[in-house]
């Protein structure tokens, strides 16, 4: 196996097991707070043996809204988090400006380091886009309410251009433009 697949493994393991923990933790948390009856079924046929069922679609439309968005919840601050990491330390490496206002905030320790690749962000943003695209066809079908479908799709293309702005700063590292040298 090489370096690069190792790396994209070992990567992408966190955001899965974010992705499955935020959509669990709604359920539990809709459960909690609105003392929901719910019965757990074992059928043989279809991919998953076990599942919940609710008394009425109402409550199956609650409990389905709420872990969506505790899903894309907990895929999207770590994502906008890498990405408004890199675009701040990019900027404090090309605008002095930039520092003294990092320095104003006293966040100077937060941006010292790049430790944020394009590669981590295309993968967190990649989970994000997959989880916001199955919760704006959700929303579509009627099993999700509208305004997390519309949420979703707010950070799928903020995250979407977040990753692309992260790339053009990569490509300029390698290939700096012309108009940009000094």
């Amino acid at each position: 196996m090489s370096k690069l697949l190792r790396r994209i493994l070992k990567i992408s393991v966190t955001p899965a097991i974010l992705m499955i923990a935020g959509k669990l933790l709604g359920i539990i948390i809709a459960n909690v707070v609105y003392h929901l009856d719910f019965f757990i079924d074992n059928q043989i046929r279809g991919i998953f043996s076990i599942q919940l069922y609710y008394t009425n679609p109402s409550t199956t439309l609650l409990v389905n809204s709420y872990s969506n968005l505790f899903m894309v919840i907990c895929l999207a601050i770590p994502t906008l988090y890498f990405i408004i990491k890199t675009s701040v330390y990019q900027s404090s490496l090309q605008n002095p400006k930039t520092i003294v206002k990092i320095t104003n905030f006293n966040i100077l320790k937060w941006i010292t380091k790049d430790d944020t690749s394009f590669l981590k962000i295309f993968i967190w943003g990649s989970f994000l886009v997959v989880a916001c695209l199955i919760v704006v066809a959700q929303t579509i079908q009627g099993m999700t309410y509208q305004w997390i479908g519309i949420l979703a799709g707010v950070l799928a293309v903020f995250s979407i251009w977040g990753t692309i702005k992260t790339y053009e700063s990569e490509i300029d590292k390698i290939y700096p433009r012309e108009d940009k040298l000094y």
